[in-house]
This record gives structure tokens, sequence and C-alpha cells, in this order.
């Protein structure tokens, strides 16, 4: 016996007298009647779970960088280093590697004991202005920054063109 509707399917086996195969045909019909609607249920679910928890290209974090920041009055730029979030990288190799791409333009002034940006996209230091180096607004000199200091992705690095003071052509803090 086959139903037509099978909500009324309590109502069918009253009609039909009580057999073993009768009883087993109506259970068969009522499982597939329920793992049809389970499996429609579970695969709602299953979709709005994973539309909910797959993350979007709006969502994704962004990969730590290391932001310099060149100031002057001429010329204001932000470069980003891709870093990881715990490492920590030499200021002088980050600007190093920028200068041997050109981007910027970058010359420097090295001795023995000193290290000091000499020019930047074409805007040179002279006797009363110079590139300084700060760093979380801390000051960096020429000996510090020929020691190597150690920067990450969450300092503030902005390396300004300002007034400065010399002595024997050596900016003095």
């Amino acid at each position: 016996m086959r139903l037509k509707n099978p909500k009324n399917i309590c109502n069918a086996t009253q009609m039909v007298p009580f057999t073993f195969s009768n009883l087993k045909r109506k259970l068969n019909q009522i499982q597939k009647v329920c793992n049809s609607k389970e499996s429609i249920i579970f695969g709602f679910c299953f979709f709005v779970f994973v539309s909910c928890h797959t993350p979007s290209n709006a969502n994704k974090s962004k990969e730590p960088t290391i932001q310099i920041q060149f100031i002057s009055r001429e010329y204001e730029e932000t470069k980003m280093i891709p870093s990881g979030l715990l490492e920590t990288k030499d200021l002088l190799f980050l600007l190093a590697e920028l200068s041997k791409k050109e981007d910027p333009s970058m010359r420097f002034i090295s001795t023995n004991r000193t290290e000091e940006i000499m020019e930047v996209n074409g805007v040179r230091n002279t006797w009363s202005e110079g590139w300084v180096v700060y760093v979380n607004g801390e000051r960096m000199d020429g000996v510090q920054m020929k020691r190597g200091v150690k920067v990450r992705p969450t300092d503030q690095i902005q390396i300004r063109y300002e007034a400065v003071e010399r002595v024997f052509g050596r900016p003095i803090n």
C-alpha cells in the first residue's frame, strides 16, 4: 500500500489490518520521509554554519607590516615592509633594502662609528637641516643607528627632514 499523504500515516495504519509486513512497510515509509526531511534540514544548517564561519575578504586580518614614514616639506610617504608579528628587524638594514630598490632613493654617510641618512629623493642634508630618525618618538643618533636599532610592526618609525645643529659637520642632539 502506498501513502498519498505522508502526514496521514497514523490514519492509514488504522485502516489496514495489522500484520508484520504491513508494519514493516509503514515503518520504512516513515523512515524515508524522516530521512529526507532530516537531510534537508542538516544540509541547510551545514550551509548556514559554513557561510557564517568562512572568513570573507573584508574580515581577513592584515599581515603585520613595519611602517616607515618619510616627512619633509616637499615629500611625504609611508613605506610598508612585510614582517612577522613578533619579528624584529634592524632599521638600518630595512632602509638599505629600500635604498637598493630606490624606493625611495637614499644615500647614507657611513663611518666606523656612525651611520646617517644623507639624502632622500634628492633632498640633501645641509648645515642647518638634515634627516633625523625617530622610533616611537625617540630621536636616534648616528651611533645608535650603527650599533643597530631593532624595530617591529608595533613601532612608529618616522624619518623627518628638520632643523639640526652641527659641530664639525656632525649633528648635535
